[in-house]
């Protein structure tokens, strides 16, 4: 069986310094994602006033009153987990599962959150707006990967095939 051939990679092989890159990024990313989900306190309470005076004197300068506070922290959630579904992709996990992946962390984050950080609020909102996070990301690194050159076919015995 040494001269079967086997199917092209679903993803563009990665250099190994480029994917050694995303590693490092992705091991990044979970310590910051950490970080910020398992902080004692909510991560936005040292700048609220100021985030409220900011939004108060956008109002008066025109911006809708509908756009406010809650609209940031919805927008803050999805774009905290863009980089999830990005890098699993890129890394080799099926969109789908990246994005499934996705939704496991953001429902256990708000679980460790309820359970264990009386000054935190769990949110399925939370949740949902993290999940929308990692499949913005996925379907992003899908478009990259369209971009670039798919691998040739390698043999089983992952030698080059000579030619005849």
């Amino acid at each position: 069986m040494g001269g079967m051939v086997q199917r092209v990679p679903r993803t563009p092989s990665l250099r190994p310094g480029v994917r050694r890159a995303l590693a490092a990024a992705a091991v990044l990313y979970l310590a910051g994602v950490a970080l910020v989900v398992l902080w004692p306190s909510p991560v936005d309470r040292p700048e609220a006033g100021t985030i409220q005076a900011v939004f108060l004197w956008l109002h008066a300068q025109g911006l809708p009153r509908w756009l406010g506070y809650a609209q940031l922290e919805w927008t803050s959630n999805v774009a905290f987990f863009v980089p999830f579904g990005f890098l699993a992709v890129l890394l080799g996990a099926r969109p789908w599962a990246a994005v499934l992946a996705g939704v496991a962390a953001s429902a256990a984050a708000e679980t460790a959150q309820a359970l264990f950080l009386p000054e935190r609020t769990a949110s399925l909102m939370d949740i949902l707006a993290n999940s929308l996070g990692a499949l913005v990301g996925a379907a992003v690194a899908v478009l990259v990967q369209r971009r670039q050159p798919a691998s040739a076919p390698q043999p089983a015995s992952g030698r080059r095939p000579t030619a005849p």
